[in-house]
């Protein structure tokens, strides 16, 4: 299998958007039987099933559901006819035929930034055609391998227009989900990638994002990792959380590995292990079940609305 990140990636990692191309969507572990026993394969109890309401403005929330019976098959169907996105996180921890696929997109991770890739998890991405994926954005870094049909991807400045500080430490610090309130004014600064089968895209750090299926399924390789960079810049937006919650402070957003920064991330490992435990929102509780007789496969469960 062939990645080809540009000669000069180093460069820019981390800091913009980098397009790669590869061979991956020839596999046969994407095609429809072997997605179908991956599902099968799969703890069904950490399968993500979501769905989404229609692109706009503000802050558009997904709708969790869940498939205890259905069939790896069944799943491929109600994606099919659906409006559905799945997803199986760490794959490459689950499913051993996927590791060696996972090892090379993260081994030319490596090659491309310089640097050591670690808390590294590929997910399999499966949605129905014209899915859209709401405005959010992600604490690791992430690469996009696009394996089948076609989406397009909008990248927005990883600036506080675009993300406020309060809502970015709240997501590292786990008081709520990667979503964010979105703005039509915010396109004119976005952007736009046409995602095509042999195509990858990484992007800056806590860069919000959007994306928006074609009228096709897709398939696609979402690969979280951290560089220690990453995982300083990280630390430190935890740190900024906690100083503004605890003490009021009005702390500024790290850039770059300055003194600041690096101090901040030591204060957030110490932080870290004088809490005796964090404590975590629960996962969003599941208001549908996924039901082929179903219209759009979706039916509400009782005493809840999908």
């Amino acid at each position: 299998m062939a990645i080809n990140w540009p000669a000069n990636a180093r460069k820019s990692f981390g800091s913009d958007i980098l397009q790669a191309s590869h061979t991956l969507d020839q596999s046969p572990l994407f095609c429809d039987a072997a997605l179908a026993a991956l599902l099968d394969a799969y703890p069904r109890d950490q399968l993500g099933i979501w769905t989404f309401g229609e692109h706009g403005e503000g802050e558009e929330a997904p709708v969790r559901g869940r498939a205890p019976d259905l069939s790896g098959e069944e799943l491929m169907q109600a994606v099919r006819r659906g409006r559905i996105w799945l997803n199986l996180r760490a794959v490459n921890a689950k499913v051993s035929d996927y590791g060696p696929t996972a090892d090379a997109i993260f081994g030319s991770l490596e090659q491309a930034s310089g640097q050591k890739v670690f808390k590294r998890d590929m997910g399999v991405l499966i949605s129905s055609p014209g899915v859209n994926v709401h405005y959010h954005l992600d604490i690791p870094l992430v690469s996009l391998f696009q394996i089948r049909g076609e989406k397009t991807m909008w990248v927005y400045p990883a600036t506080v227009d675009f993300a406020p500080d309060e809502r970015l430490e709240s997501i590292v610090l786990r008081e709520q989900e990667e979503g964010l309130t979105f703005r039509q004014a915010f396109e004119t600064s976005a952007r736009r990638i046409d995602m095509k089968p042999g195509m990858a895209v990484t992007w800056p750090q806590t860069a919000p994002h959007r994306v928006q299926n074609g009228d096709m399924l897709n398939v696609s390789l979402s690969c979280e990792f951290m560089t220690l960079p990453g995982l300083i810049r990280a630390n430190a937006l935890y740190a900024n959380g906690k100083l503004r919650r605890q003490f009021g402070a009005h702390p500024k957003r790290p850039n770059g590995l300055t003194p600041a920064t690096l101090g901040k991330a030591a204060l957030a490992r110490l932080m870290k292990q004088a809490e005796k435990r964090r404590i975590a929102n629960g996962p969003t509780p599941a208001t549908f079940e996924l039901d082929l007789s179903a219209a759009n496969c979706v039916r509400p469960l009782s005493g809840v609305e999908a």
